[in-house]
């Protein structure tokens, strides 16, 4: 089977979207059928909104499972890949794929950053991944004493994405503290794939509870 030639975000924003356009495709198709008809009665009306209701959510929760079945299988990294979708609830949960890859590669082949800064001063590194040890502001943290949680918080018409953590620095003291995405000058799910590739590489791979 032939690699796909996608990196993990752009991945995971085509299938993330995907539940959209399966939706919209549904209902606009029963619409289209809807508008044939001028003689609908008013219970045959809300019989097709229903159905439309119906079919959109259906088409959005499993036809993104179809399409991770035949994307996820043909990435470099499925475990890495699944993982994040299992986090930003993508389909199906799964967990296939292997545990051993190359940091390095997989920075690379992914564009990512180790280091990130601060969205309101691009001078300002907020967040660095330095392999076995992770610095937030001033605080270096080791990874196998590291434990996170991610959580998504409803705004207005969107979500806020945290990460809870509790880690020991340098000077022995544990220490609790929020990660907000927000404050932090990343590409949609950035943060997020290098704590999933930290966290398997070095850390206590929190990653599977999700």
């Amino acid at each position: 089977m032939k690699p796909l030639n996608l990196n993990i975000l752009t991945t995971v924003n085509i299938l993330f979207y995907s539940r959209m356009i399966f939706s919209l495709i549904c209902g606009f198709t029963l619409l289209h059928f809807w508008g044939k008809d001028g003689k609908i009665s008013s219970f045959s009306n809300l019989v097709i909104l229903i159905v439309i209701i119906f079919l959109g959510l259906l088409f959005g929760l499993y036809g993104v499972t179809l399409l991770k079945k035949i994307v996820i299988p043909r990435s470099k990294y499925p475990l890495v890949l699944n993982l994040l979708c299992n986090m930003r609830g993508l389909g199906k949960t799964d967990y296939y794929g292997s545990l051993k890859f190359d940091l390095n590669n997989i920075i690379k082949d992914n564009k990512l950053r180790l280091t990130l800064y601060y969205v309101n001063n691009p001078q300002y590194p907020i967040l660095t991944f330095n392999k076995n040890k992770i610095l937030y502001y001033t605080q270096e943290y080791d990874w196998d004493n590291f434990k996170w949680n991610y959580k998504t918080i409803p705004q207005g018409r969107g979500e806020k994405q945290i990460l809870e953590f509790q880690g020991i620095n340098r000077n022995n003291t544990k220490i609790k503290d929020n990660i907000d995405f927000e404050k932090i000058d990343a590409k949609e799910n950035e943060v997020l794939l290098l704590f999933i590739i930290h966290d398997l590489l070095f850390g206590k791979r929190s990653s599977f509870y999700y």
